[in-house]
C-alpha cells in the first residue's frame, strides 16, 4: 500500500501559487501550478511518431527494456523546457508530482509491481535537495498504487552532464555507473523505471541492463518528456 504522507509537501507547494509558472496568467481554482492552456500547448507523443519509433527500436535492440511510455516532446525554447528547468533547479517538486499523475494515468492497466526512479549522483541530489525523477515516480504511485523504491539502484560514480554529449559519448559516460542495492525487493518483479526526460535513452538502458542482471522480470521505461529527433537523425 502506498503511503500518502510523502505526497503532502508537493500539495502544500500548490496552496499559494496563483499564477501559471510558464505564462504568468492567473490560475483558476481547479488549475495547479500551470494553466490549462499551457498544458494543452505541449506536444503529445504518439506511438506512430518517428522519434518514438526510433527509441522503441533502440530499446528492442538493447534487449533490456520491454515497453516505453512517455508524455510530451521536449523541444528547445518551448514550454516543457521551461517547466523541466523549474523541476530540476527551482525546487519544482509540485510540478514533478503533477507530471507523475499525468504519466500514471497512461500506465493504468500495465503490469507493474515496483517503481524505480533514475537515481541522481548524491552530490547533485544534495545540491538540489531532491531527485526530480523521484517526484515524478511519487505522482505515478498515487495513481497506480505501486511502491516507489528510490534506493533500489544507486550511482557508483560521478558522471559529467549528458547535455552536450552525442549518443556514443553519452553511452560511454554512463557505462558501469549504476548498481542494484535492493535485489530482494525487485527479483522477479515487473519494474517501471522512471526518468524525467529521455534523449538518446542511454541512461535508462544502462540501468535497465543492471536491473535485468538482478533478475527482474520485465522493465517498462517511463518518462515525462522525450527529446524530439529530426527525420534525418
Amino acid at each position: 500500500m502506498v503511503s500518502y504522507s510523502s505526497f503532502l509537501q508537493p500539495l502544500q507547494d500548490f496552496l499559494f501559487v496563483t499564477e501559471c509558472l510558464h505564462c504568468g496568467v492567473r490560475l483558476n481554482n481547479d488549475e495547479r501550478r500551470v494553466c490549462s492552456a499551457c498544458w494543452d500547448s505541449l506536444s503529445k507523443v504518439n506511438e506512430h511518431d518517428y522519434t518514438y519509433k526510433i527509441l522503441v527500436e533502440r530499446f528492442r535492440e538493447g534487449k533490456a527494456i520491454d515497453d516505453f511510455v512517455t508524455l510530451f516532446y521536449f523541444e528547445k525554447r518551448k514550454l516543457l523546457q521551461t517547466l523541466a528547468h523549474s523541476l530540476k533547479y527551482d525546487e519544482g517538486t509540485a510540478f514533478g508530482f503533477e507530471l507523475g499523475i499525468r504519466l500514471g494515468k497512461k500506465l493504468v492497466g500495465k503490469n507493474i509491481d515496483r517503481i524505480i526512479p533514475v537515481p541522481l549522483n548524491k552530490r547533485k541530489e544534495r545540491e538540489r535537495g531532491y531527485n526530480q525523477s523521484e517526484w515524478i515516480a511519487k505522482g505515478i504511485a498515487s495513481i497506480i498504487n505501486v511502491p516507489v523504491l528510490p534506493n533500489a539502484v544507486c550511482r557508483t560514480r560521478y558522471t559529467i552532464t549528458q547535455t552536450h554529449l552525442n549518443a556514443e559519448e553519452r553511452k560511454k559516460n554512463i557505462a558501469n555507473a549504476f548498481e542494484v542495492t535492493g535485489v530482494d525487493a525487485i527479483r522477479g518483479k515487473n519494474i517501471l523505471l522512471v526518468d524525467d526526460i529521455v534523449t538518446t535513452g542511454s541512461t535508462i538502458q544502462e540501468i535497465a541492463h543492471v536491473l535485468k542482471q538482478a533478475a527482474v522480470s520485465t522493465i517498462t521505461a517511463g518518462s515525462a518528456g522525450l527529446a524530439k529527433l529530426g527525420e534525418d537523425s
